[in-house]
């Protein structure tokens, strides 16, 4: 999705950079012709219930922030916000002057598993209750997420996503979800194609 964004923008002659986050042994598709990388040290992957150390990327919170103070640009696109890494993206865009968009999936953003299955391979809708939330991610008897882990982890996601001009999803279905998630109403734009996500952004000015 970044990928796509970032080309659709450099061939409307934009100048795109791509704040990408490595993580150990996931490779990025081909950076496309004209988008500038700016990468950060490849992290390794958190266990299940290490819910606080996976939604958090100082390293990447502080280069983009030297870069916005730098050169402020046009629009931040935040691209798979909740799915691990930093939930802070949008409100440190819209704090240092610069408007946010967020693109994410429903799943990845109201569960910390990413898939809406719980640990017994169940679909599961019960993303508004953290106890059940931090018992799902327990991996044994001494390694289970911190009681308010999950109390932490959607309160900075929607504070960041309230920051953002738009938050872009796929689906009714999945608008509905970040809607009981605390996602204001006014911010959720169904239909998350590039094209549409472009057409959104360039028609700002």
């Amino acid at each position: 999705m970044a990928a796509a964004v970032g080309e659709l923008l450099v061939a409307a002659h934009h100048d795109v950079l791509w704040f990408a986050p490595m993580r150990t042994g996931v490779a990025l598709p081909p950076l496309p012709a004209g988008v500038e990388l700016r990468g950060t040290t490849a992290r390794r992957h958190q266990r299940l219930d290490q819910v606080d150390a996976d939604h958090s990327d100082l390293e990447l919170e502080t280069l983009l922030a030297h870069s916005l103070r730098e050169h402020p640009p046009d629009a931040v696109v935040h691209v798979g916000a909740g799915a691990r890494g930093s939930p802070n993206v949008a409100w440190l865009a819209e704090r240092m002057g610069s408007p946010a968009f967020v693109v994410t999936r429903a799943s990845e953003l109201v569960c910390h598993r990413g898939d809406l299955v719980d640990r017994d391979g169940q679909a599961c809708d019960r993303f508004l209750e953290p106890e059940r939330c931090r018992r799902c991610c327990t991996t044994s008897w001494w390694r289970k997420p911190g009681k308010v882990a999950f109390q932490n982890r959607s309160d900075l996601l929607v504070a960041s996503l309230m920051a953002a001009e738009a938050v872009f999803v796929a689906t009714p279905d999945e608008r509905a979800r970040l809607l009981a998630f605390g996602v204001p109403e006014a911010l959720l734009v169904v239909g998350s194609e590039p094209v549409a996500i472009v057409a959104r952004l360039t028609a700002r000015g």
